[in-house]
């Protein structure tokens, strides 16, 4: 069965969490640099530091702070359980 990866970004100063999805798992790296893109896109100042990584189960949530901003990245494993039916038109 195949999985897809969903990684939601929450990041305080910016209005809605982001999320993308993906057949692979991010590393780190790839993590930071997208927390990094986004600090930059939305003009949020400070350095940005990791604080803490929580696991339970397949799912996985990454902290970090930009400046005084919290920013917390969910790593989620979902199972690919069924695509949706063609409707004949």
């Amino acid at each position: 069965m195949d999985s897809v990866i969903l990684v939601t970004f929450k990041i305080k100063g910016i209005p809605i969490p982001i999320k993308i999805a993906s057949t692979n798992e991010p590393t780190r790296e790839q993590i930071l640099k997208k927390v990094t893109d986004f600090a930059n896109g939305y003009d949020l100042s400070g350095e940005i530091q990791f604080k803490k990584l929580l696991k339970e189960n397949d799912h996985k949530m990454y902290i970090y702070e930009i400046g005084d901003k919290k920013c917390m990245v969910l790593v989620e494993k979902l199972e690919k359980i069924k695509e949706f039916e063609e409707i004949d038109s």
